[in-house]
């Protein structure tokens, strides 16, 4: 039977849930329990037509508790994932237009001693154009992370993990910080997949700079192919607090490392971590793109972090 969550124990619980989900926020100096965000990318092929054509993400993602104990340090966590890129342009050899991601993720987290918290998270994903849904689709995995607090301004993290992946097994293995210096500036993040240097510039204005890793892939119905999106975000940022929780942030980010390209069921990876691959990479069916620019505007619903 599901205990009902009292109002007063929301925000500590969204704070701790959120602080505990890479696959919905980042582990950070504040927790993210509701997100919605809209990003453009200009692209290029690399070669041959060298078209240029631009792709859109939408991403919403939500975190809920199922149940908690009366002073949260035991809580079911339940959350959902939704994301849509679409592709418009000339983009000769690159037969995709719109993929979709469903995740939904269930865990339990514990707090073990006044500083220490461990947390198991499932992972399942439908990635796919949809055009026609198959067992196929859907990938599994999970993550472990212990999060140790040393003192009121630094806390550390580790995560480690498997998901299944198109392009090949995935591992996960993340070193978290979140580390406040003074007043105004903060340092958090899962390296080597997101890091955040953020700086107050006034009570309700931050500043600063980010890194952003994403490797993941859909399935195609066309051919049985699979979309690898992979991509390595520096960027700046500026951000403003709406009202106490709700706060808008607008990115603008150059892309290190972007690989969008659509390959055979066959061709993978032997391994990745995180969003790096080892050992002989995939041969692409469609032309390499360019790296370049990105832009990111995004609400989200915070608690802070104490």
């Amino acid at each position: 039977m599901v205990t009902p969550l009292p109002a007063r124990l929301l925000p500590a619980l969204l704070l701790s849930a959120c602080l505990l989900i890479p696959t919905i926020s980042q582990a950070q100096g504040y927790a993210e329990g509701i997100g919605l965000s809209y990003e453009v990318l200009p692209l290029k092929q690399a070669r041959g037509s060298e078209a240029t054509f631009r792709g859109d993400v939408f991403r919403a993602n939500i975190i809920v508790p199922l149940a908690v104990a009366a002073d949260t340090s035991r809580a079911v966590l339940a959350g959902l994932n939704l994301e849509t890129l679409r592709f418009s342009g000339p983009r000769p050899g690159f037969e995709v237009h719109n993929v979709y991601g469903i995740t939904p993720v269930l865990g339990y987290r514990q707090r073990l001693s006044p500083g220490t918290e461990l947390t198991a998270l499932a992972l399942p994903a439908l990635n796919s154009d949809l055009r026609e849904v198959r067992r196929a689709d859907v990938t599994w995995g999970g993550v472990v992370r212990a999060a140790y607090r040393r003192n009121a301004r630094r806390a550390y993290r580790l995560t480690v993990g498997y998901r299944q992946q198109f392009y090949g097994p995935q591992y996960v293995l993340l070193l978290g910080l979140d580390w406040q210096l003074g007043q105004r500036w903060r340092l958090f993040g899962d390296l080597p997949t997101t890091f955040t240097a953020s700086c107050a510039a006034t009570p309700r204005v931050n500043v600063g700079f980010n890194l952003n890793g994403i490797n993941t892939a859909y399935r195609l119905l066309n051919n049985d192919q699979y979309f690898q999106y992979q991509q390595g975000h520096y960027g700046l940022f500026a951000e403003t607090y709406l009202s106490t929780h709700w706060v808008l942030r607008a990115t603008a980010a150059y892309a290190v490392t972007r690989r969008l390209e659509v390959y055979a069921r066959d061709e993978q990876w032997p391994a990745t971590i995180d969003y790096i691959g080892l050992g002989k990479a995939p041969t692409p069916l469609s032309s390499p793109i360019e790296k370049g620019l990105t832009f990111r505007l995004a609400l989200s619903y915070r608690v802070p972090a104490p």
